[in-house]
């Protein structure tokens, strides 16, 4: 974060199990610079979640996401642009494969859209691309830039007149309090054999298995250096997994069309004999993506 002023939670709130609501749950992990916060494992569907955890509200919310408001300072928006995490090349590279899940190609809505890079790839193949997203700097950087509408709502109180071929929910799940709104809230502006594509971190991939096994060992003192920032805000409320994923789509009647981890360098996981054992045979890689549809 930008500001020198330790983050400090003003409430706390104590929360079952966010996709299954179940309250058998066990520690997992303690983090942050006091080892302040708790990651619980849920003993019913696995996800891991944070409770207690801070009070989702508008400190909260601006305390988490100090950095990314200021993000679109000085960027670009082109084919040789190279934004941090989110290239034009990356997600160009999952719309050549997500367009042979989605045969219909009208509507697509990139939810948490960030600088614009997959309304960017996207947009050329479909009859109407729009975003959302809470930054007011992020929106009408994509609208100047791309030239894509992006609306400033949360994607639970989000309406539109016209249903969608393809939602495209990359990394924002695990930011919201509310999961299970945001599935059934899907469903409800998919038209018929439209895609749901959600974008996770993966928990049980090997890299973060290995350091919570050097955490256990006593080799690291906290699961990520990056928590040792008294300043940094625990913005991931829950960290999912393949079984926590699947449990989760199941439950909303989601028909699972395929699913795979994956790496920035390879988000499709395609491109080696290794990375289709590592990422789509063995899930061990950092990211998931789950391509889905609504019975």
């Amino acid at each position: 974060m930008s500001s020198n002023i330790a983050y400090i939670p003003k409430s706390w709130e104590t929360v079952p199990c966010p996709f299954c609501y179940s309250t058998n749950a066990s520690i997992y992990e303690r983090f942050g610079s006091e080892l302040q916060y708790t990651y619980k494992r849920c003993n019913q569907c696995s996800l891991i979640y944070q409770s207690p955890r801070p009070k989702y509200d508008q400190h909260f919310i601006d305390a988490a996401y100090a950095e990314y408001y200021q993000l679109t300072d000085n960027l670009e928006v082109n084919e040789k642009s190279e934004v941090p995490e989110s290239s034009v090349r990356l997600f160009k590279e999952e719309i050549e494969n997500l367009l042979q899940f989605d045969k219909n190609r009208t509507n697509v809505l990139d939810i948490g859209s960030g600088v614009g890079t997959f309304l960017y790839a996207a947009k050329p193949h479909y009859k109407q691309a729009i975003g959302l997203d809470v930054s007011a700097q992020m929106a009408a950087f994509v609208e100047k830039k791309i030239g894509v509408k992006v609306y400033l709502q949360q994607f639970d109180e989000f309406d539109y007149p016209e249903k969608f071929s393809l939602i495209h929910m990359s990394h924002v799940l695990e930011h919201v309090p509310n999961p299970n709104e945001w599935i059934e809230k899907a469903k409800t502006m998919l038209e018929k054999d439209g895609i749901l594509v959600i974008n996770v971190p993966n928990k049980y991939s090997f890299s973060f298995r290995l350091q919570h096994l050097f955490v256990k060992l006593k080799l690291k003192k906290q699961f990520s250096s990056s928590w040792s920032d008294p300043r940094r805000t625990p913005d991931h409320l829950f960290e999912p997994n393949v079984k926590s994923m699947l449990a989760l789509l199941e439950k909303h009647n989601f028909k699972v069309l395929d699913y795979f981890s994956y790496s920035r360098k390879d988000p499709a996981s395609k491109k080696s004999f290794l990375s289709r054992i590592t990422n789509r045979k063995l899930h061990k890689g950092s990211n998931l993506s789950f391509i889905t549809t609504a019975r």
